[in-house]
């Protein structure tokens, strides 16, 4: 909390001394505090935007979708999405943007299509479970300061820079500046770093926590599928790799109409479905070898499949009925096909 507040406190101070040179310095001072001002502006905290997108579905578009989200929401006792997203990916995610911190599930189709019925309640119930368990990476004053770190890191990467110029005046002007930024850059970097460490405990006990809501919604074998389904991502990006491959040299996808599309997630979904069980046990071992994990931020896998194991099994308390499988299915037809498009074209 004290380094978010230096954060915080840093870009206040640069503005509030730009703005006082202004109002009281000579010409050349005013125009460091106009500069200051504009850096500060750039170094201001992300919040994020509410927007819509073309990965974005209104709740006229979804209802169906919507409607199941918000039983798993007022099951966990927390505010319904005001917006769910669904992108190509093979991960879900859930945030909050915006000074008003509305609410936002992404959905990763990939995943979603090799899921069960009741493992994709189980994935929306880790997802709302985030907005339940006190994770304090996710408040304003954490992570907006380490959204503005993040965006500080990158306006003073050195390669942003340096480049071949045409002159050798120019060349060294680049150079020149580059090596002012590296201070800048380095201490950076050991800011964010120093938040990663300080927040890592926190942020991975966030997690199993949101898993554990999970199987008080799902139940406790469908979060423990669901688990496991994500020690199968190289088998996902191997299969879109390759039809993406085949559709690049006018193979099997030439066409990107409609039928070509469904072909592409029913192909995902046999693929996985064929993955034999010494296989997905081979991957299990394999992960708890390596103690992989979805990224830096999320437990090992394998231990949160473990958690699953020790605790005592639940019950769902929410079932998907098949005319909410239907018409799910029939509501995200429309993304089913531009998401096919954006991978086979590599646009995602």
């Amino acid at each position: 909390m004290v380094i978010a507040g230096v954060v915080h406190l840093s870009t206040v101070a640069l503005a509030a001394g730009s703005i006082w040179l202004i109002i009281n310095g000579i010409f050349l001072a005013r125009v460091f505090g106009v500069l200051g001002l504009m850096v500060a502006f750039s170094l201001r905290p992300r919040l994020g935007r509410f927007r819509r997108d073309e990965w974005s579905l209104g709740r006229a578009e979804a209802p169906r979708l919507y409607g199941l989200a918000d039983r798993v929401a007022a099951e966990l006792g927390v505010a319904h999405a005001d917006m769910i997203r669904v992108t190509p990916h093979y991960n879900a995610t859930f945030g909050r943007v915006g000074l008003r911190r509305r609410t936002v599930l992404t959905i990763g189709l990939a995943l979603w299509e090799v899921l069960s019925p009741q493992e994709r309640v189980a994935l929306l119930g880790h997802e709302f479970g985030h907005a339940r368990n006190g994770d304090n990476r996710r408040t304003l004053w954490l992570h907006s300061a380490s959204a503005a770190l993040v965006h500080w890191y990158k306006v003073t990467h050195p390669s942003r820079i340096v480049s071949a110029g045409s002159d050798l005046i120019s060349t060294l002007a680049s150079i020149t500046a580059a090596a002012l930024l590296f201070i800048p850059h380095k201490i950076t970097s050991l800011i964010l770093l120093s938040l990663h460490r300080l927040t890592l405990r926190s942020g991975q006990r966030a997690e199993y926590l949101a898993d554990d809501l999970a199987a008080r919604v799902a139940s406790s074998a469908a979060t423990r599928s669901m688990l496991e389904a994500l020690t199968l991502h190289e088998s996902v990006d191997t299969l879109l790799q390759r039809q993406t491959a085949l559709h690049q040299k006018g193979g099997f996808y030439r066409a990107l109409n409609q039928e070509s599309d469904v072909d592409l997630w029913q192909e995902l979904r046999d693929y996985i479905a064929s993955v034999p069980q010494t296989e997905r046990l081979r991957r299990l071992r394999v992960s708890a070898l390596r103690m992989s994990s979805i990224d830096t931020t999320h437990p090992p896998t394998h231990l949160r499949i473990a958690m699953m194991d020790t605790r005592k099994p639940r019950e769902a308390a929410i079932v998907m009925d098949e005319a909410d499988i239907d018409a799910i299915s029939a509501e995200l037809s429309a993304a089913r096909h531009q998401a096919a498009r954006a991978v086979l074209t590599l646009r995602h």
